[in-house]
């Protein structure tokens, strides 16, 4: 789902202009911070761990919301600075950034996924304790992730920023 986002704001930027909404310019002297990353990522991680509530129907719209962002930012930044640059901005922090909402969205998932295994008749109990550590373990992992991809996009980012100027 999230990949098929990509691909469809990548393409979808090829006939829309979303140059205006794009807030964060990579070449602007000043740098957000640690905290303003943080903060942003793990408020995406909530709407998708959410989707334990609402039977994944949140960790849904937000992969595909947010896959569609990607997409058409990759595609907006590319057109106006070049692909190469556009990967060097993303892919330091990227690798854990991405990875991490991926996992966000498993966790999401993971508890409507056992109740629907329960209503099947797969399984004996509704919820088990591993069920609840497994979700948790994603959660856990997804905060590590979207920490070191802060890390990272706060300084090297910013750096890489600075010297393709």
């Amino acid at each position: 789902m999230f990949t098929t986002s990509i691909v469809l704001g990548f393409f979808s930027a090829l006939t829309h202009d979303y140059s205006a909404y794009f807030g964060f310019d990579p070449f602007d002297n000043s740098n957000p911070g640690f905290l303003f990353f943080f903060r942003h990522n793990v408020k995406v991680a909530l709407m998708l761990w959410s989707g334990a509530l609402t039977f994944g129907g949140t960790t849904l719209l937000n992969l595909a919301f947010n896959g569609m962002i990607l997409g058409s930012a990759v595609k907006t930044t590319a057109e106006q600075i070049g692909l190469i640059k556009t990967i060097l901005l993303i892919l330091p922090h990227g690798v854990f950034e991405i990875p991490a909402i991926i996992i966000a969205g498993a966790a999401g998932f993971k508890i409507p996924y056992e109740l629907l295994r329960f209503a099947l008749g797969r399984k004996e109990e509704i919820i088990t304790e591993e069920d609840a550590k497994e979700f948790f373990k994603l959660i856990a992992i997804s905060i590590v992730l979207i920490f070191i991809a802060a890390l990272i996009e706060s300084t090297v980012t910013v750096k890489i920023a600075e010297s393709l100027r």
